[in-house]
């Protein structure tokens, strides 16, 4: 049933009288979002620790409590003494997640009405960053004595403010927390990751097995430590947010190699093993349908080579997620070490389903695929043993992306339930919660916020910043920890994601999946009694199509309420305007902050010259001048055994390299770096000392500058290898005074 906003009845806010949705009368009235009348406040000897993890894009079904076969023993245990939700939602994306879960509110009401790469000034409820007046609950805890401490993915901040120079006013330490260590981005890589300690640049010691989430519990217990030698009477909130489970999936090849076999039946018999153990454990109820996504092809329809690319993509998620679980054991491990598990409440979360990925049967390099186009199949295959390495960017295949939200439809990004619902765990073995039960009550990650205020007795301030707070718009469930099967005190929730829309009120739920360039007035809606529908398998909009039409019209209500309108799905063109105009002129100084990769010279769209004053001495010069990217996109420009070298990184198949045929002589030199343009991605590069042609290099394809991953270093490469010609960080061991980049940007009249 199509039903357009032209024709829409004037939108209003809605009640129901008998089930049925009665327009024109008041918003019903939520619960308090602070106080809950049915907690039953606990007799503690102290306030309780608060430790909340994220993970990044894992299905509904991908955590062995959930149904999944993966070994998730540390999530498991968390689940056996607390209380799993069957029945809670997020966000289709990262950012408004985060936003949501960090504010108690609506992620269009806080400005994150989209992630920052798809920002739009123009517009507050999709600036891309948390608006001031909506405190944090690390500022609600700190305000409560609580020391705060913030780990791993961001993502709150807009491009233009994510360099080691700020603004840091929309960085984590700004935002309520002590101390924060982690990235800002989403596709995080890693085995290289560019991190942040406060606001400062980080740099991981990479030379014991280095992995981000090993190294983000690492940090995580060093921040505890501190805070029991410093304040043990005080609690403490830790914000732990993973970069896994998003692409790209990096996980030890030991952990891959255990998974080679596993999942050979295919993604049909895997899916319907996860649908049996969660009927059979309760995490779906009885009489609930498997619906099949339409994208998705059967297994038995892939070519050999399909089903080889498919099945290691898997492979490796497998041990990325098993990978992740352990980095938890070794975190709860440490607070039972230290006698304060007990008195702590940990909350364990996804913020949207799985990710449907690149090709049907997954992506040696997903970035690669999103900006130059996808490789063949044969080349990807010739990459398979890379998967999961630092040498790729891999995304998973999309059948696999259903399996892991079995039974649900559809994916990350959708307003469907594949794309919003999440499993919950919540632990406190002190807080007498019950232990290993589902909990079907409907709710969302803006009802967290008011949970642990309610649950850890802390107040909800009156001022912040010299006036009163953005109110709260989350309904706390504490009650149902002592009432499990209550029923649910949400009465409704809307949803958009980049023009996919939801709505939900009492148990039926009305959604529309929007594709980019259409009409928005023409969106098909679809109805579904959640209630009793639990994979929204039966469609009925043609059977009820006035209940629709008054889902439709609150939606509209809503999405007016909390600053969603007017609509817009140009994500490309959002992003790339947000890539800043190119200066002029750009200098750069050897152990000078990283800066960000949409921070560098535009040497695909513009004529660059690059010039390095160095004092060369009398030993043999070796180092980077400056480096862009990583292996699957950037270049860099270096010496060599005293040789003025250049190369570029279009894939991992095409690169260029050149290297000048003498030494540079000791003194002072002027080393340079052309590069002209020959087409609209191709172009000339020459190495020049002292205006003097030593080396010239044909490119033949060259990238635009938003397609690479990592930032802008100078005089060493701590960060990701590029073309692997040397051993990072390869410090420069001359006197690198300054590199001037000069870039042939039009003069405007």
């Amino acid at each position: 049933m199509t039903i357009s906003r032209r024709n829409f009845l004037k939108a209003s806010a809605a009640v129901t009288a008998g089930g049925v949705i009665v327009p024109g009368t008041a918003r019903p009235k939520e619960a308090s979002p602070v106080t809950d009348a049915d907690w039953r406040p606990r007799k503690l000897e102290r306030k309780p620790n608060v430790v909340v993890v994220v993970l990044d894009d894992v299905g509904f079904a991908d955590l062995g409590c959930y149904g999944s076969e993966l070994s998730t023993p540390a999530i498991d245990g968390l689940a056996r003494k607390g209380v799993r939700f069957n029945n809670f939602h997020v966000t289709a994306l990262c950012a408004p997640t985060r936003a949501c879960l960090l504010t108690g509110r609506n992620a269009h009401a806080v400005g994150v009405g989209n992630i920052a790469e798809w920002g739009r000034a123009d517009h507050p409820g999709y600036h891309g960053w948390i608006r001031q007046d909506a405190m944090t609950l690390a500022e609600m805890y700190k305000a409560n004595d609580y020391s705060t401490f913030a780990l791993g993915k961001w993502h709150l901040s807009s491009l233009d403010d994510q360099n080691g120079t700020g603004p840091f006013h929309r960085w984590p330490s700004h935002r309520g927390f002590d101390r924060w260590y982690g990235f800002h981005g989403n596709a995080m890589d890693h085995w290289h990751p560019e991190m942040f300690e406060n606001t400062s640049p980080a740099y991981p010691d990479k030379t014991d097995d280095y992995h981000l989430s090993a190294d983000l519990v690492e940090r995580s217990i060093a921040y505890v430590s501190d805070h029991l030698a410093a304040a043990p009477d005080n609690p403490f909130f830790m914000y732990l947010a993973f970069g896994a489970m998003h692409f790209p999936l990096h996980a030890p090849q030991d952990d891959i190699s255990r998974h080679h076999g596993r999942y050979d039946d295919g993604w049909e018999v895997t899916r319907r093993r996860r649908f049996k153990r969660q009927i059979e454990t309760g995490i779906v109820p009885e009489g609930t349908t498997l619906p099949l996504n339409p994208d998705v092809p059967e297994w038995a329809s892939l070519g050999p080579k399909e089903r080889q690319l498919a099945l290691r993509s898997q492979e490796v998620y497998a041990a990325f997620m098993e990978h992740t679980d352990s980095q938890i054991d070794r975190l709860i491990e440490f607070l039972k070490s230290e006698n304060i598990f007990d008195d702590t409440i940990v909350v364990v979360l996804s913020d949207n389903g799985a990710a449907p990925g690149g090709p049907v049967y997954g992506s040696v390099d997903v970035r690669r695929d999103a900006y130059l186009g996808r490789p063949t199949l044969e080349d990807s295959i010739e990459h398979l043993d890379l998967l999961g390495s630092d040498a790729s960017y891999c995304g998973a295949a999309r059948g696999w992306a259903q399996v892991s939200n079995t039974p649900l439809k559809w994916y990350k990004s959708d307003t469907y339930e594949g794309g919003i619902r999440s499993p919950l765990i919540v632990s406190w073995p002190n807080g007498e919660i019950p232990s290993d039960i589902i909990n079907p009550q409907y709710h969302h990650v803006i009802d967290l916020v008011p949970t642990l205020l309610t649950m850890s007795g802390a107040k909800l301030p009156q001022q912040f910043r010299g006036a009163a707070p953005l109110p709260l718009q989350g309904t706390s469930f504490a009650y149902s920890f002592d009432v499990p099967d209550a029923k649910t005190k949400k009465t409704v929730q809307y949803y958009e994601t980049m023009g996919d829309r939801a709505i939900w009120h009492d148990g039926w739920k009305a959604v529309a999946r929007h594709t980019r360039g259409d009409d928005f007035g023409e969106d098909n809606w679809e109805l579904y009694h959640a209630a009793q529908d639990f994979s929204e398998a039966h469609n009925l909009a043609n059977k009820e199509p006035q209940r629709l039409q008054q889902l439709v019209d609150l939606w509209q209500a809503e999405a007016e309420r909390y600053d969603v309108l007017p609509l817009a799905d140009d994500s490309l063109s959002l992003y790339q305007n947000a890539v800043p105009p190119p200066r002029a002129t750009y200098v750069f100084y050897p152990g000078m902050t990283r800066l960000d990769r949409l921070s560098a010279p535009d040497i695909y769209s513009y004529e660059t010259s690059f010039v390095a004053r160095i004092t060369f001495d009398e030993s043999v010069a070796r180092g980077v001048i400056l480096a862009s990217g990583d292996s699957s996109c950037g270049y860099e420009w270096f010496i060599d055994d005293g040789i003025l070298n250049f190369g570029y990184v279009y894939t991992r198949n095409e690169m260029y390299q050149v290297a000048a045929k003498e030494r540079i002589r000791p003194g002072v030199h002027e080393c340079g770096l052309s590069i002209r343009k020959t087409g609209e991605s191709s172009g000339i590069a020459l190495l020049l000392v002292d205006d003097r042609v030593v080396a010239e290099l044909e490119l033949k394809n060259m990238w635009p500058i938003y397609a690479t991953n990592s930032g802008i270093r100078c005089g060493e490469n701590r960060h990701a290898p590029i073309t692997r010609k040397y051993t990072p960080p390869f410090v420069i061991n001359q006197r690198l005074h300054r590199v001037v980049v000069d870039v042939d940007v039009p003069t405007t009249a």
